[in-house]
C-alpha cells in the first residue's frame, strides 16, 4: 500500500512543497497522509497576509494535525498519522518546517546541509512527533535563504534508510533534476528499499538564465513519486509557474 503523497503548489504569492508519510503499522496512514496534504494546501495559501511565512506555514501544519484527527474520527481509523515535511518558497526565501522523520535537505555547490533533525523515539523507526496527534503539535520551523543554483530536496525516509546524505548530494549536484531523482530513486532500489520512496526536488532559478529569456517563470520543480510493494511503479512530472499537483 502506498501511504506516501506529495504537494508541489505554485502560486503568484509563492512555492509549496511537501511530503507526508503515512506512519506504517497504524491504520489510515495513507487517510493520515492525504488528509495533511490537502489540508496544509489550503489553509497555508488561506493565511492572513498579516501572518509571517514562517507562522503561516506553522499554522497550515498544525491545522494539517487538527484535519487528520478529524478524518479520523469519521472514519473509524483511531491512531491515523502520518510525518510532515513542508517547504514554502518565495524569491530567495524557503521556510521549512517537519514533524518526524521526513526530511529537507539544502545542496548548494559541493555540500549538503540537513535542514530538518528527524524526531525519532527510543525503538526502531519509531516517532515522536507526528500529525495525527491529539496532543497538539508543534512543528520545527527553519528560514534559508537561497542562492541561484542552490537544490532543496523533499524526502521521506524510503530514500534516507538506504542512501547517506554525501552520495545524496553527489547525485543532486552532478546532474540535471530529473536525472538526480531518477538516481537517488534508483540507489535506494538496489540497496533493498521496499518502503515508499517519495522525492521532491526544487532548483532555484538560475537569473542569467531567465533574464536571458525572458520568461515571467520563476521555479523550476521535479516531484517523483515511487512505490515499491511487489512491483515498482515510478510518477514524474516536471512542474513550471502555474502548476499544481499531488500525488494520487
Amino acid at each position: 500500500m502506498n501511504e506516501d503523497r506529495y504537494l508541489v503548489r505554485v502560486e503568484p504569492s509563492g512555492t509549496l512543497l511537501a511530503v507526508a508519510d503515512g506512519v506504517g503499522g497504524e491504520p489510515g496512514g495513507e487517510l493520515a497522509s492525504s488528509a495533511a496534504i490537502e489540508a496544509l494546501s489550503t489553509r497555508f495559501f488561506g493565511a492572513s497576509a498579516e501572518l509571517s511565512r514562517a507562522d503561516a506555514l506553522a499554522a497550515a501544519m498544525r491545522d494539517a494535525n487538527d484535519a487528520v484527527l478529524g478524518a479520523a474520527g469519521e472514519s473509524g481509523q483511531k491512531g491515523a498519522a502520518s510525518t510532515l515535511v513542508a517547504a514554502a518558497v518565495s524569491g530567495d526565501d524557503a521556510v521549512v518546517g517537519n514533524l518526524g522523520d521526513s526530511r529537507a535537505y539544502l545542496v548548494r555547490d559541493s555540500t549538503i546541509q540537513r535542514i530538518t533533525a528527524d524526531h525519532s523515539g527510543v525503538f526502531p523507526s519509531s516517532i515522536t512527533r507526528f500529525v495525527g496527534d491529539p496532543n497538539g503539535v508543534q512543528p520545527d520551523v527553519f528560514v534559508e535563504t537561497l542562492v541561484p543554483g542552490d537544490r532543496l530536496l523533499l524526502c521521506s525516509d524510503g530514500l534516507t534508510r538506504h542512501v547517506p546524505d554525501e552520495e545524496i548530494a553527489a547525485e543532486v549536484r552532478s546532474q540535471d533534476i530529473e536525472h538526480a531523482v531518477n538516481s537517488l530513486v534508483d540507489l535506494a532500489k538496489e540497496r533493498g528499499g521496499e518502503d515508499n520512496i517519495t522525492v521532491v526536488l526544487y532548483a532555484a532559478r538560475p537569473r542569467r538564465l531567465f533574464a536571458d529569456a525572458n520568461l515571467g517563470l520563476t521555479d523550476a520543480i521535479l516531484a517523483l513519486l515511487v512505490v515499491v510493494v511487489i512491483a515498482v511503479a515510478i510518477a514524474a512530472v516536471l512542474f513550471a509557474s502555474g502548476a499544481y499537483q499531488t500525488a494520487p
